[in-house]
């Protein structure tokens, strides 16, 4: 039998300045970000096709839930023990999921990330504390939180010369001090939720979630329209009501071991809350950060070596101990048990969302009647 050897390589210089390219400028005119970053298109274009084959790159864009009339929310639960298999699928009984992911505990545990419909938050917070009364899970935690605020891979930390990322986490500390004191737009608490978009848009914004390289004449294709009707949707609403928060550049770019995990950041006030957010711009480890609704805590996406954990975690220590962090919890990701899924766009008629509280709750009893723990 035949054996094929992969040949390893890492990320190089070039590498790391196209993958920082496509976190700003996205991955939508390749030649229009050749031209930005000075490298020529064929490169550019040869090198991101590299990117995926070896590295599972992976572009999608990021909605701004905000401004389609959704509220993010996580939620934390512990099964009760032997039910891990209706917990999981009890979590999806309502259809407005985002992300779901197990992690590693005992007894099984997952977390999720959801979208759901303003006008209805309170009936979700109802769904979610069912879950626990009628005995599927031991505990739940609801949590509101802003927009999510993407993170992408930039050279910051990383050594052009040796080719290797550093991680400076005294100097991390140095600066956190001398960060500016506003959050960014997408870690502000909204006050409204508008409805900027249509049906197109939606559909849109879905096909892009799933590939931000989708091509427009495709989409057009999909919802039996013509591509002048989708490009004038995409520009003059998509764009230009600024329904897009940005570009995520996803791929395991450390070439230790590493793990993912979801970091909860308490602090004593919102101006040393607003510094340590901003000073997590342009670091490696960072994929995202998401605020917490009424209070001065931060949650976080972390994608960390192995090797690096308890770096890290001497560093939070130690901004516990001078008073720029009040507290920390975190929990890692199993990779093997994850899910991921673009907005709900088949429940959005007539310019809103239908949320049908009665058949969630159907669902939910129906799962714990019939299905085997």
């Amino acid at each position: 039998m035949k054996r094929v050897l992969r040949m390893h390589r890492q990320l190089d210089s070039l590498d790391i300045k196209i993958l920082e390219a496509l976190g700003i400028y996205g991955p939508r005119n390749i030649s229009k970000l050749a031209k930005r970053i000075n490298v020529p298109t064929p490169t550019v274009r040869d090198r991101v096709k590299a990117l995926k084959s070896h590295f599972s790159l992976f572009l999608r864009t990021s909605t701004y839930h905000t401004f389609i009339g959704l509220k993010k929310a996580f939620v934390f639960a512990r099964a009760t023990p032997g039910y891990g298999r209706l917990l999981w699928e009890s979590m999806k009984a309502c259809g407005y999921w985002l992300y779901l992911t197990a992690r590693y505990d005992m007894p099984e545990s997952f977390y999720g990330i959801y979208g759901i419909p303003i006008n209805h938050t309170e009936e979700f917070k109802q769904l979610v504390e069912r879950i626990e009364k009628i005995g599927i899970a031991q505990s739940t935690h609801l949590y509101w939180s802003t927009c999510i605020h993407t993170l992408n891979i930039t050279d910051n930390w990383y050594d052009h010369e040796s080719e290797r990322w550093i991680f400076e986490w005294n100097k991390w500390i140095e600066t956190i001090e001398s960060q500016g004191t506003s959050l960014p737009n997408t870690l502000v608490e909204s006050q409204s939720y508008p409805q900027k978009a249509d049906r197109i848009d939606i559909i849109i914004l879905k096909e892009l979630e799933k590939n931000a390289e989708c091509k427009l004449r495709d989409i057009a294709r999909l919802l039996d329209v013509s591509p002048q009707t989708v490009q004038y949707h995409f520009k003059n609403h998509v764009i230009a009501k600024d329904l897009i928060e940005g570009y995520q550049v996803f791929l395991p770019h450390f070439e230790a071991l590493s793990d993912s995990y979801c970091f909860k950041f308490d602090f004593h006030d919102k101006e040393i809350m607003a510094r340590f957010a901003l000073s997590l711009k342009g670091k490696p480890f960072v994929r995202s950060i998401g605020k917490i609704f009424g209070k001065h805590a931060l949650f976080v996406h972390i994608y960390l070596p192995r090797e690096e954990f308890r770096g890290f975690t001497d560093s939070l220590s130690e901004l516990i101990r001078n008073g720029q962090l009040k507290n920390c919890d975190y929990v890692i990701e199993d990779p093997s048990r994850r899910e991921l899924q673009t907005i709900s766009y088949e429940f959005f008629r007539d310019k809103s969302w239908i949320y049908d509280h009665k058949e969630h709750m159907k669902r939910l009893h129906e799962l714990a009647t019939t299905f085997p723990a």
